[in-house]
Order: structure tokens, then sequence, then C-alpha cells
């Protein structure tokens, strides 16, 4: 059997059944004298069952060259983890690629072998004399989470009625259910899904941080070994569990390269992880914990650095001159005049899809953040932000989805499960800070810094408030966009596609475009 797809072509797929050999040859494009991969694999590696993992353990271990173990991936599932590990191994920008599972589309709802999805007590580290109080709170939050679950979906259906709603088709054509019998299952299936969605994106704000996940990890060794290293360097009960047993999968996959993690150098980097993890050099104490809005604005440039430096940035790369140059020209414009470029520039696209270019990363805000864990979760997807983050706590108070908040029985239900999560919290934490972590709602308000570039930003609010994306994340993006504008008004015209009408059956579309499709089919 030939390993490669062709002999002949300068493309080819390498399909060495061992993801270590495949590495390994490929490593060797960067000092072989032979032209032709395929070639050398005939000579150096076929029929030498060792081979790969030799070159590793040589040129890994003896020289320390890290980037060749960005050649051997592996694809991992991690399952019945719980959202609180599940965000630290997500803390990972690159070499790793994630997909969770959702709490937007799948209900929490059922029991599996006679259990909610919460982690048990004692793989978690909750102290014993809370081990029975905590397993009654997280019960009584999916009983809660079932029964607000009902009346949301009974409140969105008498609220926003099948009959009354207007739904888009491919193309743009508006349509009624009722008026087209060809199509009024599949505007039904399409409301239905709809209506769930919603449901889910806010009973959610009720499960704890201890409702079990799956993960989907996609990626190359340095990046597991950087996860491995991340996980050792917490000290928890289920951290340290993960780590054990992630390190026994990946030694069959990388054998000598994940090593590293616990030679010397991995040991000594841990070390230096786990101090700094809580190091403080002065500690100052806050009397009280300033209320914040949910986007605040803390660095930004003033208006004409930021167009003169986009525009600089534009036409340094498509123009012969230094930045240095073009800054100065731009600098002598009116501001008028720069910001008719900017309207030209930003009018080339012509949907969301297209993203502008790489001028728009030289400019940088910070802002702090602080929206609910849940919401949290999906702003954590945008790995280029630069984010840092606390423990998960009950300090900063709660949100109330809006939905249940105009349903008199859930919100009380809602409400008595939030406070009791606080009171639980405040206990555990005299003990463990880091267990007490997974007594605590989604719901509550969880504060995080961030800077990202304008570029960035662009993607993130019109991905985010699109009518499908959670409520939360629109309201946040509206707020990015309306924060940047304030300050930078001269480019906010890159801001070209953020939506900003209420969605309040946010899937409703795409979940028509979904059924048109499976009809197809």
């Amino acid at each position: 059997m030939d390993y490669f797809s062709n002999r002949d072509k300068n493309v080819f797929i390498i399909n060495l059944p061992k993801i270590i050999d495949r590495g390994a040859l490929m490593s060797r494009y960067s000092r072989a004298v032979e032209t032709d991969i395929r070639n050398l694999w005939d000579k150096e590696f076929a029929g030498k069952e060792e081979k790969g993992e030799k070159f590793y353990e040589r040129v890994f271990l003896e020289y320390g060259d890290e980037s060749i173990a960005e050649l051997v991936t592996a694809q991992v599932g991690i399952q019945n983890v719980s959202n609180i590990v599940s965000k630290i191994i997500e803390d990972g920008r690159i070499g790793l690629s994630y997909l969770e599972k959702s709490s937007r589309y799948v209900p929490y709802d059922q029991k599996i072998n006679g259990r909610y999805l919460f982690a048990e007590p004692g793989k978690i580290g909750i102290p014993d004399d809370f081990a029975s109080e905590y397993e009654e709170y997280c019960n009584s939050l999916f009983e809660s989470y079932t029964v607000i679950m009902g009346k949301l979906i009974s409140y969105i259906r008498e609220n926003f009625q099948i009959e009354n709603t207007e739904f888009t088709l491919p193309g743009g054509k508006q349509v009624r259910f009722g008026e087209d019998p060809e199509i009024d299952e599949t505007l039904r299936k399409s409301y239905e899904s709809a209506v769930r969605s919603r449901a889910l994106d806010e009973v959610r704000f009720i499960l704890p941080s201890s409702t079990l996940t799956n993960i989907g990890i996609s990626g190359n060794a340095r990046g597991f070994a950087h996860l491995l290293e991340r996980l050792k360097s917490i000290y928890s009960e289920e951290t340290q569990d993960l780590y054990r047993e992630l390190m026994d999968e990946l030694k069959i996959v990388f054998p000598k390269l994940i090593d590293t993690v616990e030679s010397g150098y991995g040991l000594r980097t841990i070390e230096y992880m786990n101090k700094i993890s809580d190091f403080i050099p002065e500690p100052i104490e806050m009397d009280h914990l300033e209320p914040t809005e949910a986007v605040e604005l803390i660095k930004w440039e003033n208006d004409d650095e930021a167009v003169n430096t986009v525009l600089a940035a534009n036409y340094f790369q498509r123009s012969y001159g230094s930045f240095a140059g073009f800054h100065d020209i731009f600098k002598e414009l009116s501001m008028d005049d720069k910001r008719k470029i900017v309207a030209s520039i930003a009018s080339l696209r012509k949907s969301r899809r297209e993203k502008p270019d790489r001028s728009l990363e030289h400019i940088n805000y910070t802002f702090q953040i602080t929206t609910n864990f849940g919401a949290f979760r999906e702003l954590q997807r945008h790995r280029i932000l630069a984010m840092q983050r606390k423990l998960v706590s009950t300090d900063y108070g709660y949100d109330i989805p809006p939905f249940i908040s105009s349903i008199s029985e859930a919100l009380q239900i809602y409400k008595e499960r939030m406070d009791e999560g606080k009171k639980l919290y405040d206990r555990i934490r005299v003990k463990d800070k880091v267990a007490a972590q997974y007594v605590v709602p989604f719901g509550y308000r969880y504060p995080v810094i961030v800077t990202t570039d304008l570029r960035e930003l662009v993607y993130l609010t019109e991905l985010r408030s699109t009518p499908q994306a959670h409520f939360d994340l629109r309201k946040i993006s509206i707020e990015l966009t309306e924060k940047v504008a304030k300050v930078n008004p001269s480019i906010s015209a890159f801001f070209r596609f953020v939506n900003k009408k209420e969605e309040e059956l946010g899937r409703l579309q795409a979940e028509v475009r979904k059924e048109i499709r499976k009809k197809k089919l």
C-alpha cells in the first residue's frame, strides 16, 4: 500500500498510519537535501517501525525544537467535564480547536443513570461536610430548570403566536403560516425549533457551573502539551484527574513528544504557572466592588490617531512609500476627507463574511465586560482576544433573563434558587474558593478584561449581533460598537453589518433555512 495519495504531483495527502511518523516525515522539509519527501520516506523510514519515535526523541528531547511538535496532530474527546474545567481547557488560544456541547440547543432536563448532569461532589473537591447540601442544591436547580423551561415555552407560544409570525424564505420572500399548505409543515417545525431555542437561551441561566459538558478537541502535540501544563498547574480534584487521564491517552498517539510535560523543563514550567496564578507582590485591599456597566471602554486611541493609523497602514500595503510617510500625509488631511476614504474602503464589503483587512489590526481597545457566566462562555470562543478573568463567584450579583422576569412564578423560583446559591457559595468559599465555584449558576455576573484590535472587534460584533446569536451577546455587541463610535467616530463606518434589531425569536429564519435544506435532501 502506498501511503501517499499520488507520486507525481506537487500536492498530495500523507496517509501514514502512525501520526507520529507523519510529523517526523514532514519535519524533514526544513533541512533535507532530498527534494521530494515521498522519496525520503522510501529511503529513511519505510520498514523501520520506531523511526518516527526515535527521530522525535533525538530532535525534540535533545535539542528542544518545539516547533516540530506542531506537525503531529490528534482528535480527542473529553466527556463529562464540568463547565469550570471546560473553560480552563478552552483558555488555550493556539494549536487546539474546540467544539463543545451547547447549552443553547441541548436541553438538560433528563437524568442519565439516575443523575442530572452535574459533577459528583467527590470528583470536584467539594468539602465532605458540604457534599449532601451541594447534591441537594444542584438537584433543585435542575428540577427548577425543567419547570421554568415548560413555563417559558408556553409563554413564548402565547406571546409570539405562529399565526402572527412573519417568516422569511431563502431569497427574501415574506410568508405567514396558513398561506401556503405546501410549506406550512416546514414553517411549523421552524417555529417550534425557534421557540425551544429561545426558551433554552433563558433557562440555562439557572444551570450550575458544575453542569457536565462534552468537548471535542483537534490539535497538535504542542497545543496538547500546553493544555496538560495548564491542567497540572491548577490544583483541584477535577483538573488533576483530567490531567492524568489525558496524559495516558496522549502517550498513545504522541509517544516521546508528550513526555516533555513531565521532564525537568516541563515541571519547572508547571511550577512557575502555579506560583504566578496567585502571586500578588503587594496586597491591596478594596473596601467594596464598584458596580459596573455591562461594557466599559477603559483604553483607546484618540480619533485622529486611530483614523490616521488605519489609513496609513492601508496605503502602506498598496502603494509605494513608508508607513510614517503616509501617516504624516493623513495628519494633514481634513477629517471630512479622511472619513470619505474610510467610507469608501468600508463600502467594498457586501456582507459580514467579507472581512476587513489587516489595516484595522493596528488599533486596539481595552474593555471591562461584565456579563453572566453563561454568556462569557461564548465570548471566550473568540480566541484572539487578550482576556483576563477571575474565579467564578457570586460577588457581582446575577442577571434575570427578560422572559423569566415576565413570568411571576418562574421569576420567584429563579430568584429563590439564585439566592440559595449565593448562601451556599459563601459558606463553601470559606473552606475552598476553587471548589465553591461549582455551585454558582450561569446567571451570576462575571467581569473580564478584554483587549482586542479593531478588526477582531468588527468580526465579533457583526457575528454576535446576528439574529441567531444569544440575546446577551447581541446586547454586548451593540454596546461595544456604540462605545467605540463615541470615541472614534471617524472609523465607525467599519462596523458595517452590526445588527441592532430586536430579535425575540432570533433562531427563526435560520431554522427555516435548515428545514428547507432538510426537505430538499
